[in-house]
């Protein structure tokens, strides 16, 4: 074990049970050794994802099993990884990729007119702030916050503190001095603070980049500034570059967008309800839901496979639904998926969607799912890092 890794931390789960943080200086494993064989396994911390998953070994007496149960491991899984954040360069990476998490999710996109706002591409509506400068002239003009402010935020993104004045402010810079970014932070630390950290935390430690694989980043990021020594006579030990973080990076786009949809949405994220039925036009109709229209979603858009999307609604009930039918067979579910949520609800995560232009169906439901996604994602992993990612919690 030791010419190729080794063991960071160690918890025992029972006496024929533990659970391990193995390491060879990049991404950590998952070691699962089972104390009775005397036998490990490693894999991915991702793994651990699942709290329903079950795990087997065998006992020590013959033909004796044990069963166990991953939401039965969290003290243990949270212990390890404390652990190993205390004894590695852990809080080093961790600092800087929560910055660049911070910087990429604040970056303002830039409209120089009304064109602009009007034809916004899906890249620029997933940004959380606009650099409105389509007053007439081009270098000054408004940070506008692209997500509802609660009562809190509100009272510290005043828009004459947000004001650009010379083209040299129309970025993440130049939102940054205004302090009003770090404000917001400091007045809703679970919205702008926590949900980074965890982020943060989940990439380094190799869990799924919220469903997606993230490990070849994440041992990039690892990597970041290290030297590497020559392979052949006559190289010079290079050291490895420095990643630049924006949410339209291949790597980080999907969790980037999956996170900055939840930060829009957060506030009313609950109201949207994910039921997977055999037939959704059966299910709906037989509820007293009409059926309107249809759309089609590409692949990756709502899963990996393409959907079409039928709109129901039920006006005596105030409640919409989407009835999802993959058109191919997919991984993840059987039959159709049907999000539902309140009609009001609904309306108005299209108004947030839209920085006062045309409503979009078609983005709205897929950032309504994807933040609802994350928000599952997030809340599995939180418990495991609470004690070293630096959460504030009232």
């Amino acid at each position: 074990m030791d010419e190729q890794g080794k063991i960071i931390s160690t918890c025992d789960v029972d006496e024929n049970l533990a659970l391990q943080m193995w390491t060879r200086g990049r991404t950590p494993r998952l070691s699962i050794f089972n104390k009775v064989k005397n036998s490990r396994k490693l894999i991915h911390i991702a793994w651990t994802e699942k709290l329903d998953r079950t795990l087997t070994i065998n006992g020590k007496k013959p033909g004796e099993t044990i069963t166990y149960v991953v939401k039965d491991f969290e003290p243990a899984i949270a212990k390890i990884l404390a652990d190993f954040a205390a004894k590695t360069n852990f809080k080093v990476k961790f600092l800087k990729l929560v910055l660049d998490l911070e910087k990429a999710i604040n970056r303002p996109e830039i409209a120089n007119s009304k064109a602009d706002l009007a034809m916004m591409t899906e890249e620029k509506k997933s940004a959380l702030w606009i650099a409105d400068c389509t007053g007439g002239d081009r270098n000054t003009g408004v940070f506008r916050p692209f997500f509802p402010l609660t009562e809190s935020e509100a009272a510290v993104a005043l828009e004459d503190k947000l004001q650009i004045n010379g083209v040299a402010m129309k970025n993440y810079d130049g939102l940054a001095k205004t302090g009003v970014p770090a404000a917001i932070k400091e007045a809703n630390p679970e919205r702008w603070h926590n949900t980074v950290r965890v982020t943060a935390a989940a990439m380094l430690l190799g869990f799924t980049y919220c469903g997606a694989d993230g490990t070849k980043m994440a041992d990039e990021i690892w990597a970041e500034g290290e030297k590497k020594a020559p392979t052949q006579i006559g190289q010079v030990a290079m050291k490895a570059p420095v990643r630049k973080f924006s949410l339209s990076d291949a790597g980080l786009m999907r969790l980037g967008y999956k996170l900055t949809s939840y930060i829009r949405h957060c506030y009313y994220i609950d109201d949207l309800e994910i039921e997977y039925v055999g037939d959704s036009i059966k299910e709906l109709q037989d509820a007293g839901f009409t059926r309107s229209r249809r759309i089609d979603f590409n692949t990756g858009t709502l899963g990996d496979v393409p959907y079409r999307v039928t709109f129901y609604e039920n006006a005596e009930e105030g409640m919409t639904a989407f009835g999802c039918n993959p058109r191919m067979q997919t991984a993840r579910h059987t039959g159709d998926m049907v999000l539902m949520l309140p009609t009001a609800t609904y309306k108005q995560a299209l108004a947030n969607n839209t920085m006062g232009n045309a409503e979009d169906d078609f983005y709205t439901i897929s950032r309504l799912l994807w933040a609802k996604r994350f928000k599952e994602w997030y809340e599995t992993l939180k418990p495991y890092v609470r004690k070293f990612a630096g959460l504030i919690e009232k």
